[in-house]
């Protein structure tokens, strides 16, 4: 819930537009983003450098296919510990290499232990956020936004250790000029353009900008693993449905006990009890549950995973 008394700045349309297509394509340039947006090219990067100044934009970072880096799966790995031994627990995890990320809900899943959930599919959509709060005109933007071609073939491609140098630069800054990470790597611009360009048209990253959520209002994540009576008929309706909720910006096709996990940025109660409600009423579902955790001062975080369907 939003603290009383704090205000937090509301954003027009146009700073909702930019960040928006930002988060779409984070190496968008001023002269592709004065014309989307209709603006002169110095009005474009006014506004960009405004919302920096505020803090709302923080950076920028990579999202990864890991299927294309050499991994065979990603997974889920719910653990239920006593609170005696959280921070004891926490500490371990945090040694383990292959974990890409962690952290703590308030729910303890129903179980006792450890349960595993297998990611098939991923639907990475930031730029779904409902920057404004006002659902009429984000209803239309983003889904001019989300149809919007991508350019994307998302073809295999042979990822050698200069793509994983290149990518690893960009993780740190997605908006580093292609001659300083050049320089940094020891070899020529147009070869970083060109493997850059490789990577993208091959689904193999995406670049995002990264935002301070609660600069503009957000206050909490909340992720939902929902099961369906009948998985093998899960269609890409129910996805859709999904992605025209405001707000939901991850949905994770899974294998387990649960068959899709959703995750969305809230600012308050009520848009909560809103988003439990409208995954309510899409059909088939058997069981659902929600938990909340705390929001990040970035985000999206580096290397998340990219959508793959």
């Amino acid at each position: 819930m939003q603290r009383k008394g704090k205000s937090v700045p509301k954003l027009n349309e146009l700073d909702a537009n930019i960040l928006r297509i930002l988060l779409k394509d984070g190496r968008t340039g001023y002269d592709e983003l004065a014309e989307e947006c209709r603006v002169s090219k110095n009005a474009a990067w006014k506004r960009c450098k405004a919302m920096e100044k505020k803090g709302i934009i923080k950076g920028a970072t990579v999202q990864v296919n890991f299927s294309q880096f050499g991994f065979d799966a990603l997974a889920t790995l719910l653990i239920s510990v006593d609170a005696q031994q959280l921070e004891q627990v926490m500490e371990l995890i945090k040694k383990i290499t292959e974990v890409r990320a962690y952290r703590q809900y308030n729910s303890v899943y129903n179980t006792i232990g450890l349960k595993t959930y297998i990611w098939t599919g991923v639907r990475n959509i930031p730029e779904n956020l409902n920057l404004t709060g006002i659902l009429k005109n984000v209803d239309k933007d983003n889904q001019r936004n989300l149809n919007k071609a991508s350019g994307i073939s998302k073809a295999e491609t042979t990822i050698d250790e200069l793509d994983k140098q290149i990518v690893a630069k960009l993780t740190l800054d997605g908006r580093a000029s292609f001659t300083q990470i050049a320089k940094q790597i020891g070899i020529s611009t147009d070869t970083i353009i060109k493997r850059y360009r490789k990577l993208r048209k091959s689904g193999a990253i995406k670049v995002s900008i990264q935002i301070n959520p609660n600069k503009i209002g957000y206050s909490s994540i909340l992720d939902f693993n929902i099961a369906f009576a009948n998985p093998g008929n899960l269609s890409n309706t129910v996805v859709e449905s999904l992605t025209k909720i405001p707000d939901m910006i991850i949905i994770t096709k899974t294998s387990g006990d649960y068959d899709l996990h959703g995750t969305a940025m809230i600012r308050d109660i009520s848009e909560s009890f809103a988003i439990q409600d409208q995954i309510a009423r899409i059909c088939g579902i058997t069981k659902a549950e929600t938990s909340a955790r705390k929001i990040p001062d970035r985000w999206p975080t580096p290397q998340q995973y990219i959508s793959t369907f």
